[in-house]
Protein backbone atom coordinates (compact mmCIF):
# COMPACT_ATOMS: atom_id res chain seq x y z
CA UNK A 1 0.00 0.00 0.00
CA UNK A 2 1.03 3.44 -1.13
CA UNK A 3 2.33 5.88 1.67
CA UNK A 4 1.47 8.87 -0.05
CA UNK A 5 -1.68 10.32 -0.90
CA UNK A 6 -3.27 13.34 -2.51
CA UNK A 7 -6.82 14.87 -1.25
CA UNK A 8 -8.79 17.62 -2.63
CA UNK A 9 -11.29 19.68 -1.53
CA UNK A 10 -13.59 21.09 -3.81
CA UNK A 11 -16.99 23.56 -3.52
CA UNK A 12 -17.84 26.93 -3.51
CA UNK A 13 -16.74 29.17 -1.51
CA UNK A 14 -17.50 29.67 1.79
CA UNK A 15 -17.91 26.14 2.54
CA UNK A 16 -14.92 26.03 5.47
CA UNK A 17 -12.24 24.16 2.98
CA UNK A 18 -9.30 25.89 4.02
CA UNK A 19 -10.28 25.73 7.92
CA UNK A 20 -11.18 22.00 7.51
CA UNK A 21 -7.73 21.32 5.55
CA UNK A 22 -6.10 23.02 8.54
CA UNK A 23 -7.70 20.67 11.03
CA UNK A 24 -6.80 17.91 8.57
CA UNK A 25 -2.98 18.67 8.49
CA UNK A 26 -2.89 19.37 12.00
CA UNK A 27 -4.35 15.78 12.86
CA UNK A 28 -1.95 14.39 10.61
CA UNK A 29 0.96 15.79 11.96
CA UNK A 30 -0.85 14.51 15.28
CA UNK A 31 -0.36 11.03 13.78
CA UNK A 32 3.04 11.64 12.71
CA UNK A 33 1.85 11.98 8.71
CA UNK A 34 3.58 14.90 7.08
CA UNK A 35 1.36 16.99 5.33
CA UNK A 36 1.30 20.24 2.80
CA UNK A 37 -1.81 22.20 2.12
CA UNK A 38 -1.33 23.57 -1.50
CA UNK A 39 -4.17 26.25 -3.36
CA UNK A 40 -5.26 26.62 -6.48
CA UNK A 41 -4.95 29.12 -7.51
CA UNK A 42 -2.38 29.96 -5.97
CA UNK A 43 -2.68 33.79 -3.86
CA UNK A 44 -0.28 35.29 -6.37
CA UNK A 45 -2.84 34.24 -8.85
CA UNK A 46 -5.39 35.11 -7.38
CA UNK A 47 -3.55 38.52 -7.34
CA UNK A 48 -3.06 38.61 -11.23
CA UNK A 49 -6.45 37.67 -11.56
CA UNK A 50 -7.91 40.04 -9.73
CA UNK A 51 -5.59 43.00 -11.32
CA UNK A 52 -6.54 41.82 -15.24
CA UNK A 53 -10.05 41.23 -13.99
CA UNK A 54 -9.91 45.27 -13.33
CA UNK A 55 -8.00 46.01 -16.40
CA UNK A 56 -9.08 44.93 -19.10
CA UNK A 57 -12.37 42.48 -20.24
CA UNK A 58 -10.03 38.93 -19.52
CA UNK A 59 -11.79 35.98 -21.52
CA UNK A 60 -12.50 32.70 -19.74
CA UNK A 61 -9.92 31.27 -22.79
CA UNK A 62 -7.57 33.17 -21.05
CA UNK A 63 -8.36 32.61 -17.54
CA UNK A 64 -8.09 28.52 -18.01
CA UNK A 65 -4.36 28.79 -19.70
CA UNK A 66 -3.22 30.95 -16.74
CA UNK A 67 -5.10 28.66 -13.95
CA UNK A 68 -3.36 26.01 -16.11
CA UNK A 69 0.41 27.79 -16.15
CA UNK A 70 -0.29 28.04 -11.91
CA UNK A 71 -1.32 24.66 -11.99
CA UNK A 72 1.10 22.86 -13.42
CA UNK A 73 3.54 24.64 -11.72
CA UNK A 74 2.59 24.06 -8.25
CA UNK A 75 2.54 20.10 -9.38
CA UNK A 76 6.02 20.04 -10.43
CA UNK A 77 7.19 21.99 -7.69
CA UNK A 78 5.19 21.19 -4.65
CA UNK A 79 2.52 18.55 -5.23
CA UNK A 80 5.14 15.43 -6.91
CA UNK A 81 7.93 16.05 -4.83
CA UNK A 82 5.84 15.37 -1.45
CA UNK A 83 4.34 12.47 -2.84
CA UNK A 84 7.86 11.11 -4.18
CA UNK A 85 8.61 12.06 -0.37
CA UNK A 86 5.68 9.96 0.76
CA UNK A 87 4.02 12.72 2.15
CA UNK A 88 -0.04 13.71 2.12
CA UNK A 89 -0.96 17.12 -0.14
CA UNK A 90 -4.03 18.64 0.64
CA UNK A 91 -5.16 20.75 -2.30
CA UNK A 92 -7.73 23.30 -1.87
CA UNK A 93 -9.37 22.81 -5.40
CA UNK A 94 -7.97 21.38 -8.59
CA UNK A 95 -8.93 21.39 -12.60
CA UNK A 96 -12.58 20.64 -11.44
CA UNK A 97 -12.64 24.37 -10.44
CA UNK A 98 -12.46 25.38 -13.57
CA UNK A 99 -14.73 22.96 -14.98
CA UNK A 100 -17.24 24.48 -13.00
CA UNK A 101 -15.87 28.30 -13.44
CA UNK A 102 -14.62 28.51 -16.83
CA UNK A 103 -16.27 25.61 -18.45
CA UNK A 104 -19.64 26.40 -19.75
CA UNK A 105 -20.22 24.09 -22.32
CA UNK A 106 -19.46 20.44 -22.54
CA UNK A 107 -17.01 21.12 -25.85
CA UNK A 108 -15.14 23.77 -22.94
CA UNK A 109 -15.36 20.71 -19.78
CA UNK A 110 -13.69 18.08 -22.65
CA UNK A 111 -10.89 20.96 -23.51
CA UNK A 112 -10.27 21.99 -20.08
CA UNK A 113 -10.06 17.92 -18.77
CA UNK A 114 -7.59 16.71 -21.27
CA UNK A 115 -5.28 20.27 -20.66
CA UNK A 116 -4.79 19.57 -17.27
CA UNK A 117 -4.88 15.87 -17.89
CA UNK A 118 -1.19 16.41 -19.19
CA UNK A 119 -0.10 17.53 -15.47
CA UNK A 120 -2.42 16.99 -13.06
CA UNK A 121 -2.26 14.29 -10.76
CA UNK A 122 -5.48 12.07 -10.05
CA UNK A 123 -6.54 12.25 -6.56
CA UNK A 124 -6.73 9.68 -4.16
CA UNK A 125 -9.77 11.67 -2.05
CA UNK A 126 -12.06 14.18 -3.64
CA UNK A 127 -14.14 15.77 -1.04
CA UNK A 128 -16.77 17.93 -2.40
CA UNK A 129 -18.02 20.07 -0.09
CA UNK A 130 -21.45 20.83 -0.24
CA UNK A 131 -24.17 23.47 1.45
CA UNK A 132 -27.11 25.79 1.24
CA UNK A 133 -26.18 29.12 -0.50
CA UNK A 134 -28.05 31.01 2.00
CA UNK A 135 -25.46 29.28 4.84
CA UNK A 136 -22.81 30.05 2.66
CA UNK A 137 -23.61 33.56 1.90
CA UNK A 138 -24.21 34.32 5.98
CA UNK A 139 -20.50 32.47 6.44
CA UNK A 140 -18.90 34.85 3.87
CA UNK A 141 -20.30 38.16 5.32
CA UNK A 142 -19.61 36.83 8.57
CA UNK A 143 -15.14 36.35 6.96
CA UNK A 144 -15.70 40.10 5.96
CA UNK A 145 -16.76 41.26 9.22
CA UNK A 146 -13.73 39.37 10.93
CA UNK A 147 -11.00 39.50 8.61
CA UNK A 148 -12.32 42.26 5.85
CA UNK A 149 -11.78 40.18 3.39
CA UNK A 150 -13.85 41.78 -0.07
CA UNK A 151 -16.14 39.70 -1.45
CA UNK A 152 -14.99 37.58 -4.50
CA UNK A 153 -16.94 38.06 -7.86
CA UNK A 154 -18.70 34.61 -7.45
CA UNK A 155 -19.99 35.29 -3.88
CA UNK A 156 -23.66 36.30 -4.99
CA UNK A 157 -27.03 34.33 -4.41
CA UNK A 158 -27.39 33.39 -8.21
CA UNK A 159 -24.30 33.18 -8.88
CA UNK A 160 -23.71 30.39 -6.22
CA UNK A 161 -26.38 28.83 -7.27
CA UNK A 162 -25.41 28.83 -10.58
CA UNK A 163 -22.27 27.36 -9.23
CA UNK A 164 -23.84 24.69 -7.24
CA UNK A 165 -25.43 23.19 -10.18
CA UNK A 166 -22.80 23.43 -12.14
CA UNK A 167 -20.75 21.22 -9.40
CA UNK A 168 -23.14 18.62 -9.35
CA UNK A 169 -23.14 18.11 -12.92
CA UNK A 170 -19.07 17.99 -13.59
CA UNK A 171 -19.21 15.61 -10.51
CA UNK A 172 -21.12 13.57 -12.04
CA UNK A 173 -18.75 11.71 -14.03
CA UNK A 174 -16.11 12.31 -11.26
CA UNK A 175 -14.90 9.61 -8.38
CA UNK A 176 -16.03 12.40 -5.23
CA UNK A 177 -17.10 12.08 -1.75
CA UNK A 178 -20.16 14.40 -0.87
CA UNK A 179 -19.48 16.49 3.06
CA UNK A 180 -22.55 18.42 4.29
CA UNK A 181 -20.84 21.61 4.50
CA UNK A 182 -23.77 22.91 6.62
CA UNK A 183 -22.73 20.53 9.55
CA UNK A 184 -20.20 21.72 12.05
CA UNK A 185 -16.62 22.28 11.81
CA UNK A 186 -16.36 19.33 14.33
CA UNK A 187 -18.97 16.99 12.79
CA UNK A 188 -17.09 17.91 8.81
CA UNK A 189 -13.87 17.21 10.72
CA UNK A 190 -14.70 13.43 12.14
CA UNK A 191 -16.61 12.44 8.85
CA UNK A 192 -13.07 13.64 6.56
CA UNK A 193 -11.32 11.63 9.67
CA UNK A 194 -13.63 8.57 8.69
CA UNK A 195 -13.67 8.32 5.24
CA UNK A 196 -10.00 8.79 5.10
CA UNK A 197 -9.75 5.85 7.80
CA UNK A 198 -7.12 6.99 9.76
CA UNK A 199 -7.21 6.25 13.72
CA UNK A 200 -8.59 8.35 15.70
CA UNK A 201 -7.35 7.31 18.99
Amino acid sequence: MKKEKLIVFEGISGTGKETQAKLLRDYLSKQKITTQIVYHPTPEMKTILSTWRKLRNIDRLTEVYLLMADRSDRVRQIIQPALKRGDWVISLRNYVSALVYQGRSEKDRDWISREFAHFEPQPDYLFYFDIDPVHVLSRIKKRYQETGEALGSFEKRELLEEKLAAYKKVLQMIPHITIDANLSIEQIHFEIITHLGVSLT
